[in-house]
């Protein structure tokens, strides 16, 4: 036999098996006896990129094609390795030219179904993924990017149960490989079925027992939990098993970073990214834990990432602004996220104004009439109305970045809202009338049930009325509930004298006068803690031991709102020592 041919079986054979590195020493060995042949540079190519060689590759791909231009495989591949460069373009031009070459290849189809989603052209990206499934339907590989793709467009989705099936079908053509059940298993984990993704994950535990898988994916479980204890274990012990894996670096980051570690999780999540420079995954979580340290000036550009997240499209009512002189400019400013968020971020919005922008603002329903009263808007509208005609738009949560917010130079001077006067005085008038310390208590936030992992936030900085029951009873404090939804229904906890208005609440502009005329707010992490923030109230805030970024670490104050004061839990889940030292703080104030 030829020895180039017998080499280049045997490198086929080893890259089939997984050992990368083998099969690429008898591919280059085989190009150096047989330079002539595409063939063997594209195997060489595909050998290298899994290895994660990305010039090298490029270069053995490039080598091929110019040997044989009408060559689909060597372009597809290109493409793949293109994309994962974040070269979009070129990536595009490259699947493109595989089609044209070869319109019933599946491979291409796939590569430009994952063009598209790393595009978030999301109209067109099922269709795509169709057609590579159509074309391969034998194979895993196009199920499992359909199923991937149907994932990211489940919003849009008329069948939610689609992308579980299409991932039931990929596990059902490789039973024997692992990617099929770790795939199935993350879809599980983001509807919410925790128990029968850990059975997917002791699937995984006896196929592939020394990869980590099972333990990499009990880990994100454990941290979903709260269970950062449990969840560190499992993730060490799953970077022991693949410590040059990202996915693995990432969810012990993830875990170091809930348990108050930050400067563990920075190291860990920038290996992942040095190992996998795509990561937007790591690139985002990286961003979480520089702001939660005070480190705006590289976390603000890595928050960026959350665009590129699953399910998140940029707002596209008008081109992107990246920032520059705003001046004459009309520019639309997009609500995102949760109404908390709304309310701290929208304080660059006069700002904006000031610079000679004509800002417009889209904005969750409930704050409509509150933020209508912000000077210098040109225009306020409901994320559900049309938008305005505008030069260009940029999400709220973004303006930081366009501003170089550092600590130092965070917009904190309160109040930058104000409730309706009229509205107001009929508030003051029936808290006039009764002495003492007047507090507004929260206790829950929203409970997010169709956004699983938001949902699973909620349990961990929400109590129930319950737990409240220490304040009862202190000398000249009156309790009012500022609570929405269903936990304002909770039973009273004996001694608690909470006096409830609340139905006479209609949105945040009546809230907002209700809360200027208490004395103090006690609150979770919840958007009325931002509303009395921002009118310049007095609050505390009750705060989870795995805060959120924006309240940086091992602070009792907040550089965003002079007025807050943070009560942490020292234990994740550890609330009664938080009410304990709420209670005393509660004592002395009263007696002022």
């Amino acid at each position: 036999m030829d020895p180039a041919v017998a080499l280049t079986l045997r490198g086929a054979a080893a890259l089939a098996e997984g050992e990368a590195a083998l099969a690429a020493s008898h591919f280059t060995t085989a190009a150096l006896l047989a330079p002539h042949r595409a063939s063997i540079w594209h195997n060489l190519a595909e050998a290298r990129r899994v290895l994660g060689q990305t010039a090298d590759a490029a270069r053995a791909y490039r080598r091929a094609l110019r040997l044989r231009p009408a060559y689909p495989k060597a372009w597809a591949g290109l493409a793949s390795l293109l994309l994962k460069s974040r070269r979009f373009k070129a990536a595009a031009r490259a699947a493109v030219r595989a089609l044209a070459l070869d319109p019933g290849f599946a491979e291409a189809w796939s590569v430009a179904g994952s063009i598209l989603l790393d595009r978030r052209a999301m109209e067109r990206l099922p269709i795509v993924l169709r057609r590579a499934v159509q074309l391969a339907p034998d194979s895993p590989l196009p199920w499992l990017a359909l199923a991937g793709g149907l994932g990211e467009t489940a919003g849009e989705t008329a069948d939610p149960a689609l992308p579980l099936a299409c991932v039931r079908r990929a596990v059902a053509l490789s039973p024997d490989r692992p990617a099929g059940y770790v795939n199935h298993a993350g879809l599980l984990i983001r509807s919410g079925s925790l128990d029968a993704a850990q059975v997917l994950h002791d699937r995984l535990r006896r196929l592939t027992p020394l990869e980590g898988h099972a333990e990499a994916g009990d880990s994100l479980v454990a941290t979903l939990h709260g269970d950062f204890a449990t969840a560190l274990s499992l993730a060490r012990h799953a970077l022991v098993l693949r410590p040059a894996s990202p996915a693995a670096l990432i969810n012990l980051s993830l875990a170091d970073h809930g348990s108050g570690m930050t400067e563990p999780a920075r190291r860990g999540n920038e290996r992942a990214l040095a190992l996998e420079p795509e990561s937007d995954v790591a690139r985002f979580n990286l961003s979480m834990v520089l702001l939660a340290e005070g480190d705006f000036a590289k976390g603000w550009p890595l928050y960026e990432a959350r665009w590129r997240m699953e399910r998140v499209a940029y707002p596209a009512h008008a081109p992107r602004w990246a920032g520059g002189n705003p001046a004459g400019r009309s520019l639309l400013l997009v609500a995102e996220q949760g109404q908390g968020d709304t309310l701290q971020f929208v304080r660059y919005a006069p700002m904006l104004a000031a610079l000679g922008a004509q800002v417009h603002l889209m904005v969750q329903p409930a704050l409509v009439r509150l933020l209508s009263g912000l000077p210098g808007i040109a225009s306020i509208r409901s994320l559900a109305e049309p938008p305005p005609a505008c030069d260009a738009c940029i999400p709220l949560l973004s303006l930081p970045l366009v501003f170089g917010t550092g600590l130092a130079t965070i917009p904190a001077s309160v109040p930058y809202l104000s409730p309706s006067g009229q509205k107001r005085a009929v508030w003051k008038r029936r808290l006039d009338a009764v002495d003492g310390l007047k507090v507004g208590l929260v206790w829950a936030g929203s409970a997010h049930d169709e956004q699983f992992v938001a949902h699973m936030v909620d349990r961990r900085r929400s109590l129930p009325l319950a737990a409240l029951a220490p304040l009862a009873d202190i000398p000249g404090v009156r309790f009012y509930s500022l609570q929405k939804g269903p936990p304002a229904s909770e039973a009273r906890p004996p001694g608690l004298d909470l006096v409830d208005w609340m139905d006479e609440v209609e949105d945040f502009a009546d809230t907002a006068a209700l809360v200027a005329e208490l004395d103090l707010v006690i609150s979770v992490d919840t958007s009325v803690c931002h509303l009395a923030g921002a009118l310049g109230r007095p609050v505390w805030m009750l705060s989870r031991h795995d805060a959120c970024w924006r309240w940086l670490r091992n602070r009792s104050d907040s550089p965003w709102y002079p007025t807050m004061r943070l009560f942490r839990q020292d234990r994740p889940g550890d609330w009664p020592p938080v009410i304990l030292r709420v209670r005393a703080a509660l004592e002395r104030r009263a007696m002022l």
